[in-house]
């Protein structure tokens, strides 16, 4: 897996709560979008939907109690 790519991924859903429900919609196909192979984004499908709500939540409350 590109290291890469998954950090990318991964800081785009905790940045936007939108986002994660956009590839809750369709894990493989918002991976792949994003440049991994289909076995790496096979990996993403194991990703709890719930904590990954939270966690993008949590970051957006952080984020606008600064501004």
């Amino acid at each position: 897996m590109s290291s890469d790519l998954l950090e990318t991924l991964l800081a785009r859903l905790y940045a936007n709560p939108l986002e994660v429900e956009t590839f809750l919609c369709d894990r493989l196909g918002y991976a792949m979008a994003a440049g991994l192979s289909e076995e790496d984004a096979e990996l993403l499908r194991g990703i709890d939907a719930e904590s990954l709500r939270f966690a993008a939540l949590s970051y957006a409350r952080k984020r606008s109690a600064r501004h």
